[in-house]
């Protein structure tokens, strides 16, 4: 009986150890399985929030013309899901503020510096760059707006279509613009543009805007030049669109951003998309 009793616990234990053994081993296996889960949840997440691939475009958004105001309209676009690149006109109420805000919300600053137009110079007649200006004058001038901007880390030209035709004003520019390490956008107010080539000529950083959001105030259109914007950055790889402080184009932007980054678009800021 002793003997019965013995061999029937030895096998009582062996019986509970390979029990226990097999549970073991089915738990280390079920937890080799984790890394392949977690792969499967990466990729169902949208095509925005994917590391390393490769978007279909970047998009470079300049929006004029912070300085005016300061209110709903023009704190809306600081609260848009993109970097965007505030360009602040000089001389005004809010310029030295908006340049302070802009930046502690994430975005990036130029100087939207006044430039002699075709027609009727309207305000900021203490900064607009004239042809016939001498340097010390031009000097002076784009000084005293990054002075007053120090947020600012380039500079576009507000209207000029008559100095952005001025070679020798834009290598006066230029000139400032080199010894202050700063960038240039061509805006582009007239087809007759030299600045771009001129400024870039003194191997100052430089690039140009491809769209005009907004020359009307109709939301469709606006919508529409927004998606001409999209278009050429698919094809050329990127591109850069000036917007400004109005309802419409706000309205618009805070529809289309969100649906182009999901289509696996890039906002990005220009200082980021210089030649």
């Amino acid at each position: 009986m002793k003997n019965i009793d013995f061999r029937t616990i030895l096998i009582y234990f062996l019986t509970v150890l390979v029990l226990i053994l097999l549970i073991v081993i089915r738990q280390m296996a079920g937890s080799s399985k984790e890394p392949l889960e977690i792969g499967k949840e990466i990729i169902k997440q949208p095509i925005s929030e994917l590391k390393n691939i490769e978007p279909r475009g970047i998009i470079g958004l300049i929006i004029d013309d912070f300085g005016y105001r300061n209110d709903e309209i023009s704190n809306g676009f600081l609260l848009l899901d993109a970097k965007l690149t505030c360009a602040i006109i000089p001389g005004h109420a809010h310029s030295r503020a908006f340049g302070r805000k802009a930046v502690e919300n994430g975005h990036e600053v130029i100087v939207h510096m006044p430039m002699e137009n075709l027609g009727k110079n309207k305000g900021e007649k203490e900064f607009v760059l004239k042809t016939g200006m001498d340097p010390d004058s031009v000097t002076f001038r784009v000084n005293k707006a990054f002075d007053e901007i120090p947020e600012a880390i380039g500079l576009n030209n507000h209207q000029g279509s008559k100095a952005t035709s001025d070679s020798l004003l834009m290598n006066h520019l230029g000139s400032v613009l080199k010894k202050r390490n700063k960038f240039f956008i061509d805006s582009r107010t007239t087809s007759e543009t030299v600045a771009e080539k001129t400024i870039s000529s003194l191997n100052v950083s430089t690039t140009r805007r491809n769209i005009f959001l907004d020359n009307e105030l109709d939301s469709a259109k606006i919508t529409k030049q927004f998606m001409s914007l999209v278009n050429i950055a698919e094809r050329d790889g990127s591109a850069i669109g000036i917007g400004h402080i109005k309802v419409e184009t706000l309205d618009v932007l805070r529809e289309q951003i969100p649906l182009i980054k999901e289509q696996g678009f890039k906002f990005e800021f220009v200082s980021k998309m210089l030649d």
